[in-house]
C-alpha cells in the first residue's frame, strides 16, 4: 500500500500532464499520438483516484454522497493530518 501523499503528488502529476495536453490538442486537434497519450494518462489518472479513494476516502465532495451515507466529513481534514 502506498502513503497518502505519495499517491497525491501521482494524482496533482497525472493531472497536470492532462492539462498540457489538453492544451496542446488545443492547438494540434489532429495529432493522433497526443489524443491517445491523453487517453491513456485519462485512464491512468481515473484508475490511480479509484485507488486512493478505496484507501483514504473520497477526493471531492462528489463522490463521497454514497446511497447509505455522506463519508466526506468521515476523514482527517489535511490539517488534521500528521
Amino acid at each position: 500500500m502506498e502513503d497518502r501523499e505519495g499517491m497525491l503528488k501521482e494524482l496533482q502529476a497525472l493531472d497536470f500532464k492532462l492539462k498540457d495536453l489538453e492544451l496542446y490538442l488545443d492547438t494540434h486537434p489532429f495529432d493522433e499520438k497526443a489524443l491517445a497519450l491523453y487517453q491513456d494518462t485519462a485512464d491512468e489518472a481515473m484508475d490511480k483516484r479509484e485507488e486512493y479513494e478505496k484507501i483514504f476516502g473520497p477526493l471531492t465532495p462528489e463522490v463521497a454522497a454514497t446511497d447509505v451515507e455522506w463519508t466526506w466529513i468521515q476523514n482527517p481534514w489535511p490539517w488534521e493530518r500528521g
